[in-house]
């Protein structure tokens, strides 16, 4: 308790993790141009062992950004346009994917508009299931589901609003954008990520996550019962969520959105949907204005255990990224105020 950040914290953490469902949280903030990481509880319920800066968590749909972010820079390396017909840059024929002849774009891709099915395959999977066997039943189904299986699925949607026009989470859509991009760079989206972030900003214990290749640091995760969930290894989608972080690692990438000097970064926060007075949507980002006159640019994460959120202020240069080993349907949301208490642009 040396600063009066470090007590905020404290109090704040403390009172999250009161509520018994809690396993373990890693906190990293941006303030004032200096980083601070704090942990919490245990890398899982079967130990002990405090979190560190360097504990692996699944970051869940804040992986879309990344894959965001590659499209601002194949859109500045004039290899795409954000406004191309996504048929573009597919192989087979998808007469389907327009509605009343306006297509699909790769800016509806990334910003929520595409119309496509949240989920692939577009069917229901559970039926009159127990709530507490769907993470097994989606586990079951998606790690046998390849990106051909997507591919032939894709022939079968049907949209049901002209795309762009309507803004809502879609696992489908960050997939197709990050299968593209492999095709526009001619290379894996796993080494592109290493390429373009990882390596270059020192992101040591940052990995795709695969079926096999799990990394050794990887804490595990709960829903809110406190049972073991499976990891979201899944090949379809694997650029959607399947992204392993650390919050040391995840200051690093908040520097790294915070300089919007890089075109790329710039480009990616500029907002496509909606108002910023209420919350707009950016490539994959949701943009806000804050009480300051500035921005606040966030994304939320939650996998089948683990749950995350990251929000930063440019016009501030600071940020927090909250990452947990657990999952139920109010985590997310009591990050955000979690957040909310501990940093704001005017703290």
């Amino acid at each position: 308790m040396k600063s009066a950040l470090d007590s905020l914290v404290e109090r704040s953490v403390s009172a999250f993790m009161k509520n018994s469902s809690r396993v373990g949280i890693s906190v990293g903030i941006i303030h004032k141009g200096k980083s601070f990481l704090y942990n919490y509880g245990s890398t899982g319920k079967d130990n002990q062992k405090l979190p560190t800066g360097n504990t692996v968590y699944e970051i869940a749909s804040i992986t879309k950004t990344f894959g965001a972010t590659l499209l601002a820079k194949a859109v500045l390396d004039k290899k795409v346009n954000l406004n191309d017909d996504i048929r573009k840059y597919l192989k087979e024929d998808y007469p389907n994917l327009e509605y009343d002849g306006k297509p699909i774009t790769l800016l509806n891709l990334a910003n929520l508009t595409s119309g496509l099915p949240n989920w692939m395959p577009d069917k229901d999977l559970f039926g009159n299931a127990n709530p507490d066997a769907i993470p097994f039943i989606l586990d079951s189904v998606h790690t046998k589901y390849s990106r051909e299986d997507l591919y032939r699925d894709l022939h079968n949607v049907k949209l049901k609003a002209i795309p762009g026009s309507v803004s809502r989470h879609c696992n489908t859509a960050a997939q197709l954008l990050g299968f593209i991009m492999e095709n526009v760079y001619k290379d894996s989206f796993d080494n592109l990520l290493k390429i373009y972030f990882t390596k270059p900003l020192k992101m040591k214990n940052t990995y795709l996550l695969a079926p096999g290749k799990l990394p050794r640091k990887l804490a595990k995760g709960y829903d809110g019962k406190g049972c073991l969930m499976p990891i979201i290894d899944w090949e379809d989608l694997q650029v959607a969520a399947s992204i392993a972080s650390t919050s040391s690692d995840m200051l690093k990438y908040i520097a790294f959105q915070l300089d919007e000097t890089n075109a790329a970064v710039k480009l990616s926060h500029q907002p496509t949907f909606g108002k910023v007075e209420d919350g707009a949507v950016a490539l994959n980002w949701k943009i806000k204005n804050t009480v300051d006159g500035g921005r606040s640019i966030s994304h939320t994460g939650g996998s089948l255990g683990f749950s995350s959120y990251m929000v930063f202020y440019p016009e501030s240069n600071s940020g927090i990224v909250l990452l947990s080993n657990e999952a139920d349907q109010n985590t997310q949301n009591e990050l955000i105020l979690l957040a909310d208490k501990i940093l704001t642009p005017t703290n």
